[in-house]
């Protein structure tokens, strides 16, 4: 598997992983969506804020070459559904970049949160986004089950027998 073509399974599993997550969540009742569950971003509620905030910062350090100042906490949407709209659609949008891309650049260069000049490889960079959302993601599948929710199957593999299913009903 070529390098883009790795890339593009990674954000296509990102985007339906946060679908996903957000489907199994939509029952669960906000007080315990805002519970803080001693996640580094206290909640459920403020793990996805916190999502949303870094897939917006990321972007923009890859697609627009720019590096926004902003807090990692910052809640950028209280109403539950519409965190959800913006964060399926922000999720979305690493695919078509991907694809925009002629070749894979050698480096990323950006300003950190503190205000240092990074030189980091672009391709390990960008996984490192999708990383981030598996990790949180998963923070908040600990959290939920530890209040008894069921875990919502998110795994890559999952994924990709959906897509093979889909495929095989096409032909």
């Amino acid at each position: 598997m070529e390098a883009k073509e790795h890339l593009l399974t990674l954000a296509r599993y990102h985007q339906w992983a946060t679908g996903h997550l957000f489907l199994h969540i939509q029952g669960i009742p906000e007080e315990d969506y805002k519970k803080d569950f001693g996640l580094f971003f206290k909640s459920v509620h403020g793990t996805l804020n916190h999502l949303l905030v870094a897939e917006r910062l990321w972007y923009t350090r890859f697609a627009d070459n720019f590096s926004p100042v902003v807090s990692l906490d910052s809640e950028i949407e209280s109403n539950r559904s519409k965190l959800k709209e913006l964060a399926i659609h922000e999720s979305g949008k690493w695919e078509s970049f991907i694809k925009s891309l002629e070749k894979i650049p050698e480096k990323l260069e950006y300003s950190t949160m503190r205000g240092f000049q990074a030189n980091l490889p672009y391709m390990l960079t960008l996984a490192h986004v999708f990383n981030h959302g598996t990790h949180h993601r998963g923070q908040i599948i600990a959290a939920i089950t530890s209040m008894g929710y069921s875990s919502p199957e998110i795994d890559l593999v999952y994924m990709l027998q959906a897509e093979e299913r889909l495929q095989s009903a096409e032909t």
